[in-house]
């Protein structure tokens, strides 16, 4: 959720700092902060609000070679200045900054003087806690054995850039549950948060281990473990440049990925069957796979829980098998029966959703198979997983997921297919199927007049949205891109229940987009329509059937495709319809109020 950074280095900290977190804003942050090491004395600079603010009180004369700097997302005390980090001790010898969440901070902070703290945050504590033990007579590795001290009294998560005022080019670090790099450069090191914070800097980077920490210098990177053995590590090149988190033209970064969409498709397919990855299952999994899992439990949250859903449809319907799907937040407590003979699916875009981590933590002591779908290799649910599928969308900048949501769907894909030869089952679409669609919507575009359409929607107060089997799911995702980035309220039915309660809210003056791409589901579906239409509601149409369009008020036509291949191609329209009444309420559609992209807190 929030962003930290840390540098050290023969350059001027400030800009480096601020830049770099500028390139963490996509997380989500309210109040942002720096603190700089100026001849052995730490310059804390905070602000409420957008990172302008923080930039515009900044004293440019103060120079330092090092320094630490945060955007802040709030779970602990209101957003403001005061709360903002950096929060340092009571003698400002050390400085820190956080992401996660401290769970048993208030037991911790009532060992000390309620004088001390000025803020309402969680994480302050961890700066007193550290300052009541360092002095200015500290050598680094007792500095060090204090980091591992406080991080074993920690209950929660934490990522932790630290400064201490007497070791002017040093910064030190420390990881448990939430992400934290290390970026290695020419006369320079980093700590981040996040690959795309040191992009412009380097592309050697260090994906840091849970229970870690360390300290990093101009030249130099030590990483250790909180009893302070020394631990190696791999620099590894990744393979990201910095045009892929630029606009590059487009007006929003949320425009720019749904038009990479069909790239992602295309990326993630092709990489797959180059570097054969599917086929790097254990052979002992893949042999007598229905009889190993009888059954399939498939996690996730948000956008990616509803490819998941898409995914269950079809494991179930064309793989012969049984699957069970559940929002990662409420899998561990349903306290869900899993073994050996268990295979656990998790999908994230991320790969350090915190609700998915915890329930892959939880299958696997279990003793489940568990395999992981997601677009970051190196993030903590790659490390942990049995077995990764990864995407290859590029970075996403955007809160609202667009194109990973078509990169998670194409891999499930791959892997359903693979699931319906192991059990010799005939699967209704090849990959050269999905390949051919790609490429064609890479150069379609929907020939919708697109402003009535956007002009009566987003006037609305509520919207609703139906489909019945795989257009379903797509209502679901649909309802959730409009209501996270225009903020109208939106709720989607399952067709066939309208009339078991749901049919209540559809009046006169509403608005209902039907989603009807499922051949067989035509008659179906089209019931539902009279449904609404006799009540006197408008009908937004979203068809690959030309000869329905008489149906409805308005119409958004679809190229045609396979009945199974429809999610990919309906899904682009339901992204542009969720920008576009952003656009029209002149809300910003890549960052969303309250909302972060990568929900690193339960």
């Amino acid at each position: 959720m929030c962003g930290l950074v840390g540098y050290t280095g023969d350059k001027n900290a400030t800009n480096i700092i601020l830049n770099s977190l500028k390139r963490l804003e996509y997380r989500g942050y309210d109040s942002s902060g720096i603190a700089l090491n100026i001849n052995n004395e730490i310059k804390v600079t905070k602000s409420e609000g957008h990172l302008n603010n923080l930039e515009q009180k900044i004293d440019n004369s103060l120079l330092s070679n090092a320094g630490i700097g945060h955007t802040r997302w709030a779970t602990h005390g209101t957003a403001n200045e005061t709360n903002a980090h950096p929060h340092t001790s009571t003698n400002n010898e050390v400085a820190v900054v956080h992401n996660g969440i401290i769970e048993n901070f208030n037991a911790l902070k009532s060992k000390f003087s309620p004088k001390l703290f000025k803020s309402s945050t969680d994480t302050e504590v961890v700066a007193i806690m550290l300052g009541n033990e360092i002095t200015t007579k500290s050598n680094e590795k007792h500095i060090l054995e204090c980091l591992g001290k406080v991080c074993q009294q920690l209950k929660g998560s934490f990522a932790f850039a630290i400064m201490v005022a007497h070791f002017p080019n040093k910064i030190f670090f420390a990881k448990k549950k939430s992400p934290l790099i290390i970026g290695c450069g020419e006369n320079q090191n980093f700590v981040a948060s996040d690959v795309l914070a040191v992009l412009p800097y380097t592309n050697k980077i260090v994906y840091l281990k849970d229970s870690q920490m360390g300290v990093i210098s101009s030249s130099e990177v030590k990483v250790f473990d909180f009893n302070l053995n020394q631990k190696s590590f791999i620099i590894k090149q990744v393979d990201l440049n910095l045009q892929q988190a630029m606009l590059n033209g487009y007006s929003t970064f949320m425009e720019k990925e749904i038009a990479q969409g069909s790239f992602a498709m295309i990326n993630t397919l092709t990489k797959l069957k180059k570097e054969k990855i599917l086929f790097k299952l254990p052979k002992n999994k893949i042999a007598n796979f229905c009889q190993t899992y009888p059954n399939i439990h498939i996690v996730a949250c948000g956008t990616a829980l509803h490819a998941g859903m898409v995914a269950r449809y079809l494991i179930e319907r064309d793989c012969k098998m049984q699957v069970s799907l559940d929002f990662a937040s409420e899998f561990r407590y349903k306290k869900p029966i899993l073994n050996k003979k268990s295979l656990c699916l998790f999908i994230s875009q991320s790969g350090e959703t915190a609700d998915t981590l915890a329930s892959l933590e939880m299958a696997k002591k279990q003793g489940a198979f568990c395999v992981a779908i997601t677009n970051v290799l190196g993030s903590r649910i790659s490390q942990i997983a049995d077995f990764v599928i990864p995407t290859f969308a590029g970075p996403e900048i955007a809160v609202a997921s667009t194109k990973a949501y078509v990169a998670q769907l194409t891999a499930l894909y791959a892997f359903i297919q693979l699931l319906a030869k192991i059990n010799m089952q005939k699967i209704r679409y090849t990959q050269e199927d999905i390949l051919s669609l790609a490429q064609k919507l890479e150069k379609w575009t929907t020939q919708t007049e697109w402003q009535p359409i956007i002009q009566s929607l987003a006037s609305q107060q509520s919207l609703f949205f139906v489909g019945r089997g795989l257009d379903y799911f797509l209502a679901l995702e649909g309802a959730l891109k409009l209501k996270e980035i225009s903020y109208i309220h939106c709720e989607a039915f399952a067709g066939g229940e309208l009339k078991h309660g749901s049919l209540a809210l559809i009046t006169k003056n509403s608005y209902v987009i039907v989603i009807l791409t499922q051949k067989d589901l035509i008659d179906k579906t089209l019931n539902a329509v009279y449904e609404i239409k006799s009540r006197g509601a408008k009908i937004v149409l979203v068809t690959q059937f030309e000869n329905l369009k008489n149906q409805a008020d308005f119409v958004i036509l679809l190229k045609k495709a396979k009945d199974v291949l429809m999610p990919f191609v309906a899904i682009k329209p339901l992204q542009e319809l969720a920008l576009l009444c952003a656009k029209q309420k002149n809300v910003n559609p890549d960052k969303p109020r309250n909302l972060a992209k990568s929900v690193t807190v339960e």
